[in-house]
Order: C-alpha cells, then sequence, then structure tokens
C-alpha cells in the first residue's frame, strides 16, 4: 500500500485543508454571499473525498483462485504409487503461498486438506471469495511414453480471449522446466462455469515413470509452482 499523507478516514479533511487558501481568499471576496461560500466548500469537499475513493480502488488486492483437483473419496490419477489428489494440493498450497507473498495479490483455495469438493461448490468458492482468475492444478494419466504438461482453457466463453492470454504465459513459463503442450480447449466444468479467465494445468503424465518420479518430489513441485506463479504475474502486468 501507499503511504498517503492522511488515512482513508481523514483523507476528505486533509483533502479539504489543501485549498486551504484559496477558500481564504474565495471568503474574503464571497462574504456577502454565504451560499456561494457553502456550495464551493461542499465541492471541493468531494472531490477531494472521490480522489481518495479512486486511489483505493486503483491499489485493491486481485484474488486469485487455486483449485486443487480432486480429494478426498476421489483420488483422482493412480500409478506409480501416487494419487493425483496429493500431488495437485502440494503444488496448489505452494502456489498459493507465492502468491499470498506477492504484495496486492490473495489466494483462496478450493480445498485445504485431502476431502472431497464438488466442481460447483469449487466455483461457488472461487466467486465468494471474489476471485478475478481461477487456476486449477491437476495430474494426467495415459499411455506411458506421454511425458508433458498441458494447460486447457474454455473455447467458447466471454472470457476465452483473457483466459488464452494467461494460458499462454504460464506455458511459456512450464516450458523452461518441462515440456509442455500449447493450450488447448476444452468443456471441463470448472472453466466453463468460472466466468473469470480460468485455467486448468495438467502438470505432468503420472503413469510414465520418469514424469511420476518427478511429480512426487517435493523439489519438482515446487518448480512446477513457481512456473505457474510466473506466468501468473506476467500475465497480470500485462493489464
Amino acid at each position: 500500500m501507499i503511504n498517503d499523507e492522511c488515512s482513508d478516514s481523514r483523507r476528505a479533511t486533509c483533502g479539504y485543508r489543501s485549498h486551504g487558501r484559496v477558500f481564504c481568499h474565495l471568503k474574503r471576496h464571497c462574504g456577502k454571499l454565504p451560499w456561494v461560500w457553502t456550495l464551493l466548500a461542499m465541492g471541493l469537499g468531494l472531490v477531494a473525498v472521490a480522489a481518495g475513493h479512486s486511489r483505493l480502488a486503483h491499489h485493491r488486492i486481485v484474488v486469485i483462485a487455486i483449485d486443487p483437483g480432486h480429494g478426498g473419496r476421489d483420488p483422482g490419477a493412480v500409478s506409480h504409487g501416487l494419487q493425483e489428489k496429493n500431488i495437485t494440493l502440494a503444488i496448489a498450497k505452494d502456489v498459493a503461498a507465492l502468491i499470498d507473498r506477492h504484495g496486492g495479490l490473495q489466494a483462496v483455495l478450493t480445498r485445504h486438506n485431502d476431502h472431497y469438493v464438488g466442481l460447483l461448490r469449487r466455483v461457488a468458492i472461487a466467486r465468494q471469495a471474489g476471485a478475478q482468475l481461477f487456476i486449477s492444478i491437476h495430474a494426467d494419466a495415459g499411455k506411458p511414453s506421454w511425458d508433458w504438461a498441458t494447460v486447457y482453457t474454455q473455447e467458447h466463453d466471454r472470457t476465452a480471449l483473457a483466459s488464452d492470454r494467461l494460458a499462454d504465459e504460464i506455458t511459456a513459463s512450464l516450458r523452461r522446466i518441462e515440456r509442455t503442450d500449447h493450450d488447448r480447449h476444452a468443456n471441463f466444468v470448472v472453466l466453463r462455469e468460472a466466468r473469470v479467465p480460468a485455467v486448468l494445468i495438467e502438470t505432468g503424465y503420472i503413469t510414465n515413470t520418469h514424469q511420476a518420479h518427478e511429480l512426487a518430489s517435493a523439489r519438482f513441485q515446487h518448480r512446477i509452482a513457481q512456473a505457474v506463479f510466473r506466468g501468473i504475474e506476467s500475465y497480470l502486468s500485462q493489464k
């Protein structure tokens, strides 16, 4: 936050006093017309209040929903002794911590531990928190030879262009640490219902021996979290 000369509650008063010389000059010349003096004072006071609110709005917090896929009775993909729900929660918490350490940003997790949360409930949590971005974290399953990450967006949506820009930034950032597919379109519920720029990230294939080993590593999970955060940061810097 910017350290203003006066607190929010006193901003109107400070703005009023800053025009003191003008007031004194007008009072001398408009002393016989007190109603003119009153209207001028009220007008300048309202301008000061409006300016204060404008500064506050400019520095408002950007809330970002981080959605760890699956959980509880829904383990997600299972392979090589790993369950997707545990990988997604670890990475999501790491991304949220990076966001919360950045001034002007605030993370909200759709789940904080190993419990089941329905898809629409995840979106509702994000909306209730006033989230302006929605990031869903997953790990994929497929052929043993498949070994890449993928970033998905919703194609037919009013936020599609913004979502694609967000996906492009995250994709570029993830490519610094692992092979990553260019963002693809998919009709996932959380993307369709988010109503804000939203992406779903498949962080890798746990059915691939090498990627499963990496995804189980706290060190690699942190590298993924950092890459996702850098992509978010890059997207926000362009707005």
